[in-house]
């Protein structure tokens, strides 16, 4: 069992590794062939490209051309280089403050942004998190979000809260496609084929008397509809209907808000 000491060393260790603290002064001469940063690019090209189980210090070591143990003179353990494969793959840019302030509009680029990453290194998702972002890209999209959360009335705090509730339903959603569109390409079909098939196959055993709401569905052919235009290079999946969710969270931020304003207090945030 992780203890609270241990707990709190493992995040003061993530600062330190991903802001550098950590490493030792440069020294003069040619700079190494071998470095941090290429190591977890290494890693973060195996991952994109096979998927995080892949990685490992050997193999990474070995398409690097050089032994294992030189790898260990720039990053620690492969804990450390997932953490540190982390914080690389959020290194776009999060949308800037809003002119015209529009603070749902904000969040909602900042959840396409965030999400376009997630897609990009779909493994990312997988990846368990010790804590909250520590690094300077996963602090820059921290700092965007909780902008727009402030701008709408929310206190820091239930910023704070509301920012890990949208993080987490993008983790899950794009990680529930990404194992999906995983299984479809297993069997050369698509998304759409999948959650077809799992319809066909559930009105074989689904009655209304036992499941109604459930019958309802496969009546009104939810699971059979066709993916939706402009999105040509995903065949379907659950993160399509991805907006739905997100804007009836800002619809709950909003009512939150006014029900504060009118209370003339702080509300609860717990």
């Amino acid at each position: 069992m992780t203890t609270e000491d241990e707990t709190k060393s493992r995040m003061v260790r993530d600062v330190e590794l991903l802001w550098g603290l950590d490493s030792p002064p440069a020294r003069r001469g040619p700079k190494p062939k071998l470095s941090r940063e290429a190591v977890v690019h290494k890693a973060i090209e195996i991952a994109d490209a096979e998927g995080i189980e892949a990685v490992s210090m050997q193999r990474v070591a070995k398409e690097l051309g050089y032994t294992t143990m030189s790898l260990y003179r720039h990053v620690d353990s492969k804990e450390d280089m997932l953490v540190l494969m982390l914080d690389t793959a959020m290194d776009g840019v999060p949308p800037g403050p809003r002119e015209d302030g529009d603070w749902r509009a904000g969040l909602e680029e900042w959840c396409h942004g965030a999400g376009r990453m997630y897609r990009a290194h779909p493994w990312s998702v997988l990846v368990s998190l010790s804590g909250p972002p520590s690094g300077p890209n996963g602090l820059r999209w921290m700092e965007a979000g909780l902008r727009e959360l402030v701008a709408s009335g929310l206190d820091v705090g239930e910023a704070l809260q509301m920012l890990m509730l949208l993080s987490a339903v993008l983790r899950e959603t794009i990680r529930i496609e990404a194992d999906m569109l995983r299984a479809a390409q297993a069997t050369g079909g698509t998304v759409f084929e999948i959650e077809r098939d799992y319809g066909h196959g559930l009105r074989r055993v689904v009655t209304a008397e036992a499941f109604p709401t459930i019958a309802r569905m496969l009546e009104e052919s939810v699971l059979e509809e066709e993916p939706g235009p402009g999105t040509p290079d995903r065949p379907g999946g659950p993160a399509e209907e991805l907006d739905f969710g997100i804007r009836r969270v800002l619809d709950g931020i909003e009512a939150h808000v006014r029900a504060k304003d009118a209370a003339g207090g702080p509300g609860e945030a717990g």
